[in-house]
């Protein structure tokens, strides 16, 4: 997963600041590629390690105004894979267990140029959606056949805020890094004698990535 996600970072990057210089919102149309790193606060969905992974964020001018953009985000988490053996009626093979989150909120960014820097805010909301997986990635290796399974599912609800600053280095894009606070609408669930507890989850994560302007003809 590291591999893959510095590769898809580095190639988006390359295509970002490949491109000439447009000034700052001279397009109605902003996409930006993030790594993003989640610390959770509480254990929810077999979620309870660091967990890293790629972002997008896509950004529409209103108006003639860059104060007020709606945004929608995408990210994708990787919380780790665990492997070891286990015994088949055809023989041993390494079974891989994998925890992941697909994360989908929109929401407005408010932000003002100060000169090289554009400080925002930005309150989000949307879907939450954590899942282990299980597979044997030998017999897709070997016989071609695929063997994965998703053996525990969680979706929730939940809202975020978004804290950053976008850097205009001067060649178009612009770096941006934030801090973002999630709230998961009763991920937690706590079991009391036979009484289970549902509880809210919290979140902490940092992204750090570059925005770009689509061109317009």
């Amino acid at each position: 997963m590291k591999k893959i996600t510095i590769l898809v970072f580095l190639f988006s990057a390359m295509i970002c600041f490949a491109q000439e210089e447009e000034g700052y919102w001279q397009s109605n149309w902003a996409l930006g590629p993030h790594l993003v790193i989640s610390f959770p606060q509480s254990e929810f969905a077999n979620v309870s390690k660091t967990g890293e992974g790629i972002g997008g964020k896509l950004l529409y001018r209103l108006g003639n105004t860059s104060f007020l953009n709606p945004r929608l985000d995408f990210t994708y988490l990787s919380y780790g894979e665990q492997k070891n053996s286990q015994t088949f009626s055809v023989g041993y093979f390494l079974v891989q267990t994998r925890n992941e989150s697909f994360q989908l909120t929109v929401g407005p960014q408010f932000s003002t140029k100060i000169g090289r820097f554009t400080p925002y805010l930005a309150p989000m909301g949307g879907l939450y959606i954590y899942r282990t997986v299980v597979s044997i990635p030998e017999l897709a290796y070997y016989y071609g056949i695929p063997a994965a399974e998703t053996t525990q599912s969680l979706t929730r609800l939940g809202w975020n805020i978004n804290a950053g600053v976008m850097f205009d280095v001067g060649l178009g894009p612009l770096i941006d890094f934030s801090l973002r606070y999630q709230t998961i609408n009763g991920a937690v669930k706590t079991k009391v004698k036979d009484v289970t507890i549902k509880s809210d989850a919290k979140d902490i994560d940092i992204s750090i990535g570059v925005v770009f302007f689509l061109k317009q003809e």
